[in-house]
């Protein structure tokens, strides 16, 4: 039987041992990439189950003192809600710590494995020179090994910070992001309407006690009593409806955003609809953009073309099915814009002129030219303006906001 040289035993040796190079290596990406999905996986049910929590120690990282002081001052603005959600929401905080956990673990693996590369080298130098053939093998084949692992663990650790990564983490951001605005229009919105059926409330306690009083002289019906009272009593029922609803969404707010919902901000006012916006729309540009954008569109892209003329047909059938759903959802959402718009328009200006009459009737019941049942009468439709008004400027505002996140792909065809 022939004897093999040494350099062709060694050989067959680091041959032999580095057939499983390839499936030491693909362990290593599995678990690493194992180890990333687990990290990942929960932004699939980030929007609708944001972790709650305080927001604890606010740490500035980056931004002018102004600036900084503004963002923890307890008082929460509209424009502030975005960078909020990135700082503060610990759902999207836990995913990027999580993420560079990950990736400094692989940096200390990878400097081990290089350190460990390093005194394998040396020691194949070492047996070389001691003419030791089977310490060789030894060496070379934990060097073969080494290098394949860190090639593979550096590959992985690159794709971890690549640009998917990165965009499904935005994504989602902007998806948390999204769901914090509406949830501040609407508790704005709740805010408002409160405020004025508090007003409209007292005014209906007022018109019942005077009814009763003139029922009292035979000045005025049963009818009429019994009408104000469950006016009174509506209102009543509105508001604490109106309460509950407010408190909901104050603790949904404080927890998208990273507040304490036993310590809620402040909730600045927001501004009036910026109507200037709509000028901006371009719905040939935003719709292709919305395409782009949109996650649902991109996985259809992203699917394989198919090896059969039926299944490449299909994919393709599948994507421009999905193309035009968006056209029809971008078009619809621009009429709805316009549609509100102009009831927005209408609203202001019944507004407009409530405000200047109920200054006119102010001024003719203090100077007693009205009676109070009168002027009760007429401040009621007043508020009743401004109630339309409100819901105006709000369905307007999220007509806009809802445009402009499907622009950003967050709103799906269907």
């Amino acid at each position: 039987m022939r004897r093999e040289k040494p350099i062709e035993k060694m050989s067959h040796a680091v041959t032999e041992r580095c057939r499983g190079v390839r499936r030491l290596t693909g362990t290593c990406r599995v678990a690493f990439v194992l180890a990333f999905v687990m990290a990942v996986t929960p932004l699939c049910s980030v929007c609708s189950f944001a972790a709650a929590g305080p927001m604890g120690e606010k740490i500035n990282d980056g931004y002018d003192e102004e600036t900084w002081a503004t963002l923890t001052d307890n008082v929460l603005e509209y424009d502030e809600v975005p960078t909020l959600v990135h700082e503060f929401n610990t759902t999207m905080q836990s995913q990027y710590d999580s993420l560079e956990r990950t990736r400094q673990d692989m940096i200390t693996a990878l400097n081990d494995l290089n350190v460990a590369k390093w005194r394998a080298d040396r020691r194949e130098e070492s047996a070389e020179e001691d003419g030791d053939t089977e310490d060789m093998i030894n060496a070379i084949t934990s060097s073969v090994i080494l290098r394949a692992v860190i090639t593979s663990l550096d590959s992985t650790a690159v794709n971890l910070l690549s640009k998917v990564t990165l965009a499904s983490l935005t994504k989602a951001e902007n998806t948390i992001t999204m769901y914090a605005q509406s949830a501040l229009i609407s508790y704005d919105s709740l805010r408002a309407s409160r405020e004025t059926l508090s007003q409209m409330q007292e005014l209906y306690n007022r018109q019942y006690q005077i009814l009763q009083r003139q029922q009292e002289l035979g000045m005025a019906t049963s009818t009429e009593v019994l009408e104000a009272q469950m006016n009174q009593l509506s209102a009543e029922s509105n508001i604490m409806a109106l309460d509950s609803g407010i408190t909901q969404l104050m603790n949904s707010l404080c927890t998208l955003v990273g507040f304490d919902p036993n310590d809620p901000p402040t909730i600045a006012p927001i501004p009036t609809v910026d109507v200037s916006l709509i000028d901006e729309m371009d719905l040939e540009t935003d719709t292709l953009k919305a395409i782009g954008n949109n996650s649902t569109l991109q996985t259809q892209r992203k699917t394989d073309a198919g090896k059969t003329n039926a299944e490449v047909a299909s994919r393709l059938a599948l994507i421009n099915e999905g193309e035009a759903k968006m056209r029809i959802k971008m078009e619809e959402l621009y009429r709805d814009v316009q549609a509100k718009l102009v009831a927005f328009e209408g609203a202001q200006a019944g507004f407009e002129s409530a405000q200047k009459s109920a200054a006119s009737y102010q001024k003719m019941y203090e100077l007693g030219m009205l009676s109070e049942t009168q002027y009760i009468a007429y401040m009621l439709s007043y508020y009743s303006e401004k109630a339309t008004y409100d819901n105006a400027d709000t369905s307007l505002r999220l007509a806009i906001e809802t445009y402009n996140w499907a622009k950003l792909g967050l709103v799906d065809p269907d």
